[in-house]
């Protein structure tokens, strides 16, 4: 599940543009965080995360549901 930082996001709206799967749409408020519409429809590709000038900053973070985190066991 996509999730926007309001204190980091400046709102440029360039997660909205490249979200593959529509996530995200654009706040009417300009400037404002974009609106996570179907957080259910996320991929986890993470380009929202690459393609934001603020994402290294923390303006948006995938939590991945625990049963798609990956683990590995040694045998």
């Amino acid at each position: 599940m996509p999730w926007v930082n309001e204190e980091m996001c400046v709102g440029c709206g360039v997660c909205v543009e490249v979200c593959m799967s529509d996530v995200f749409a654009p706040n009417p408020e300009k400037g404002k965080p974009p609106l996570v519409r179907y957080p259910e429809e996320c991929w986890f590709c993470g380009c929202c995360i690459t393609d934001c000038p603020h994402g290294d900053e923390g303006a948006i973070k995938i939590i991945t549901p625990f049963p798609m985190r990956g683990s590995f066991k040694r045998s």
